[in-house]
């Protein structure tokens, strides 16, 4: 069984990442209301944080004991070529309970080996690159996540949404306008070649919050 998979981003009217500034604590406000057991981000948005991380030396290394009793969430990040070396550095941070990677036959030993001398947990899921789905079911069966809030750019978000392994779409939209024509946005993906492809989806609630900024939340409906 896979955990419930929620998807939440800030976004513009049409839908951009790019080129306006999203209200961050307004957006970190909203994740309570989730209760998430796991954040899934992308290696991507790993790799390009607001402010510069850091990379692990091995000197440093800070190892801490897991409590049972901790309610913060788990990260887990995909990086299946085994770029993201910074844990260190979110060890330190006091958002997470833990950190789990998640790999693939093709990720370099070396990175695995990397992560065992780190006690960083992972998973290698898929030949070459991230299964998902498998992921996502491991991730329940063996750390017990049943609500996991993807975190991420749209690269991940569209690899999950083409799969159809997310149930609910959550959306702070800002009242500002981008255009372009680059896919620069919460759903990357490859155009489609007919309909079968388009996500159905059930309004479920719909929030005006300050600064005229709107939170649309909508279940999707699965075929």
């Amino acid at each position: 069984m896979k955990p419930h998979v929620v998807m939440y981003n800030a976004v513009s009217l049409d839908s951009r990442f790019d080129w306006f500034s999203p209200d961050i604590g307004l957006f970190y406000e909203q994740v309570p209301q989730w209760n998430e057991d796991a954040t899934l981000i992308g290696s991507d948005t790993l790799l390009n944080p607001p402010e510069p991380m850091p990379d692990d030396t091995e000197e440093d290394i800070t190892i801490r004991d897991t409590d049972p009793g901790d309610k913060r969430a788990v990260l887990v990040a995909a990086d299946s070529r085994g770029r993201f070396r910074k844990w260190n550095f979110l060890r330190k941070m006091p958002y997470w309970n833990d950190f789990i990677s998640l790999c693939s036959q093709a990720t370099p030993k070396d990175h695995i080996e990397y992560l065992e001398r780190r006690k960083i947990k992972y998973l290698v899921v898929g030949k070459d690159h991230v299964d998902y789905a498998k992921a996502l079911e491991l991730l329940n069966k063996k750390f017990g996540i049943k609500v996991i809030r993807v975190d991420s750019g749209g690269t991940l978000c569209g690899i999950l949404l083409r799969l159809g392994l997310v149930d609910e779409v959550n959306l702070l939209v800002h009242p500002v306008l981008v255009g372009g024509t680059s896919p620069k946005t919460f759903f990357k993906a490859e155009d489609l070649k007919t309909a079968e492809g388009v996500i159905n989806l059930k309004l479920k609630d719909i929030q005006k919050l300050k600064n005229d900024i709107i939170m649309l939340s909508y279940d999707i409906i699965h075929k």
